[in-house]
């Protein structure tokens, strides 16, 4: 069994990463038009090694997008980032710090070994990670840990000058206080309920609503109304945490007729929909 870490390789540089979100916020399941959009950004670039083999593989690995072909989309990250980054930039990168420090914390870790750790000069702290990281040969390992720390580094969470790395402090309390899921329990119930009925709104009578949707819509609510960073494997802790029969409200799950990306798991189960109904409907 291979217990090494697995870590993607991330060709798009990380400086373009917000224009590229904002590329398919504006190409939603238009796949010409974000093609297009991408390749204005990568002038005389082709698309097979652009939008192809870099940009699309590289936003779906973090994880800031779904779908495939025409239905290619924002994911509940992408959309939290967009929205974060619609107010300022500032904003944008304290939404993709919390997002890439919670990837980081379940895979490299290289945050809290840094934290550790303390500064270091990156040769040392590559020799490190040389028997952890699995890839075919000593170029690909290069690849996927530089790749990495350059995304850490441009969200702000570590920082790389001199050849040598170290943890922003600062920054990193930040992204853990973004991901501390204790305050979040008092206002989840109430932006599921919000999220869920202005979804049904626009669905002509049907109760049941995507997964995917709800989380965005509350990820997108939390932060507009509370400042929140709601993240995506947060929203299905709290899902799970709260109770799904009482006497005011009943929340049901729907199974999944095919593979799916994102589905909700809950004992063991995979669902790819939500309807919640209220005693008071009856």
């Amino acid at each position: 069994m291979n217990s090494k870490i697995q870590l993607a390789v991330l060709k798009a540089a990380s400086n373009k990463l917000f224009t590229l979100l904002r590329c398919v916020r504006d190409h939603p399941f238009d796949r010409d038009g974000l093609r297009e959009a991408v390749l204005r950004l990568y002038p005389g670039r082709d698309e097979k090694s652009v939008f192809r083999g870099m940009v699309i593989p590289t936003l779906r690995r973090l994880g800031l997008i779904v779908g495939y072909e025409e239905s290619i989309r924002l994911s509940t990250s992408g959309v939290l980032i967009v929205t974060a980054l619609d107010k300022s930039e500032t904003e944008g990168l304290r939404a993709l710090r919390a997002i890439l420090l919670e990837k980081d914390q379940a895979s490299a870790g290289f945050i809290s070994e840094l934290e550790l750790a303390g500064p270091m000069a990156i040769e040392q702290f590559l020799e490190m990670q040389s028997d952890k990281i699995d890839a075919p040969n000593k170029k690909q390992f290069l690849e996927r840990v530089r790749d990495w720390i350059a995304y850490l580094s441009y969200s702000g969470l570590m920082t790389l000058r001199d050849k040598t790395v170290q943890v922003n402090s600062e920054r990193l309390r930040q992204a853990q206080a973004d991901l501390d899921i204790t305050s979040k329990r008092r206002s989840f119930k109430r932006l599921l309920f919000t999220a869920s009925s202005e979804l049904i709104q626009h669905q002509s009578g049907v109760r049941s609503v995507d997964m995917d949707e709800v989380r965005e819509r509350v990820a997108t609510l939390a932060y507009k109304e509370e400042s929140f960073i709601i993240t995506k494997d947060q929203f299905d802790t709290l899902l799970r945490e709260i109770p799904h029969i009482t006497e005011d409200y009943a929340i049901t799950f729907g199974r999944s007729m095919g593979p799916e990306e994102n589905l909700f798991v809950l004992d063991g189960r995979y669902y790819q929909t939500i309807s919640i109904r209220f005693e008071k409907e009856h």
